[in-house]
């Protein structure tokens, strides 16, 4: 048990001290009657317990508790393709259906949107809000970002959602069906800054018409996996496999206070009504 105030318990001092060199002044019995100073010497017991009870109620006790939340969560950015190639087939809402069910599952993630094509733009900043998300993806189409590929470029901007997050796990999940052709920024700039800030990326290369010895590399770097995927079904699995990802622990405490005044304070009024009660009758 805690005080918030355990300064007050300095009143007792005074009281003991105005005790000793202030006493009450009461007029002299010169026969005096046993029961009577026996009366006096309880009253006295009474007024101490009452200050005793009063300055605890002042003091603010309480009980503080604890209670710790884990919650596993990581910092994800799907960074998706939205080249002219990516019409063919359908892939482009192919791969909308299946990143918007991976975006149902990751509860307590902050999810980001990188949108890539001949230039990369963030779609949407890291949240936790999964329905924002999945809203400004399904809003995305073929050319939105042009018809050209820049993963690297996309990269770079996935970087700038994530350097500054403070989750353990930061991870960016890239698909593709091209071969960048467009990208402003180096490939060892990225793969160098991708480590400083211990971010990890996951890629997945649709179709043959992709360069995997790229992705393999970029994967490799950043202690991830890299993938293929040749029809809807394998697109599918391979966010399956990636939503089995160890999550990142973050702990959250929850500290609250339990105050307990109300009880010496009872017990205050209920002593000062027994001596109010003594002194009439």
């Amino acid at each position: 048990m805690d005080f918030e105030y355990p300064w007050v318990f300095l009143f007792l001092i005074l009281y003991f001290i105005c005790e000793k060199f202030c006493p009450e002044k009461r007029i002299a019995i010169f026969f005096p009657h046993f029961e009577y100073t026996k009366r006096l010497n309880k009253d006295n017991i009474l007024k101490f317990f009452i200050l005793l009870f009063s300055i605890l109620a002042l003091s603010n006790p309480y009980i503080k508790k604890e209670i710790v939340q884990i919650n596993k969560g990581d910092a994800i950015v799907l960074s998706i393709d939205s080249s002219g190639s990516m019409s063919e087939s359908d892939k482009f809402e192919v791969v909308k259906n299946v990143a918007s069910d991976f975006i149902k599952q990751r509860i307590n993630d902050k999810l980001g949107l990188v949108v890539f094509g001949t230039n990369a733009f963030i779609a949407s900043p890291l949240t936790k809000n999964r329905e924002f998300v999945s809203k400004i993806l399904s809003k995305m189409y073929v050319g939105v970002a042009g018809r050209n590929t820049a993963i690297l470029d996309s990269l770079a901007q996935s970087i700038r959602l994530l350097k500054d997050s403070k989750a353990k796990t930061k991870i960016v999940i890239l698909l593709t069906d091209g071969i960048d052709n467009s990208s402003k920024v180096s490939l060892n700039d990225v793969i160098n800054t991708l480590k400083k800030y211990n971010i990890k990326v996951y890629t997945i290369g649709v179709g043959s018409d992709v360069n995997y010895r790229l992705l393999e590399y970029i994967s490799q770097e950043t202690n991830a996996k890299s993938y293929q995927a040749f029809s809807p079904k394998d697109i599918k699995e391979i966010y399956n496999q990636i939503n089995n990802l160890e999550k990142t622990d973050i702990e959250n405490k929850i500290i609250y206070k339990q105050y307990l005044y109300i009880y010496p304070l009872g017990m205050a009024i209920l002593l000062f009504l027994v001596y109010i009660g003594r002194r009439r009758w």
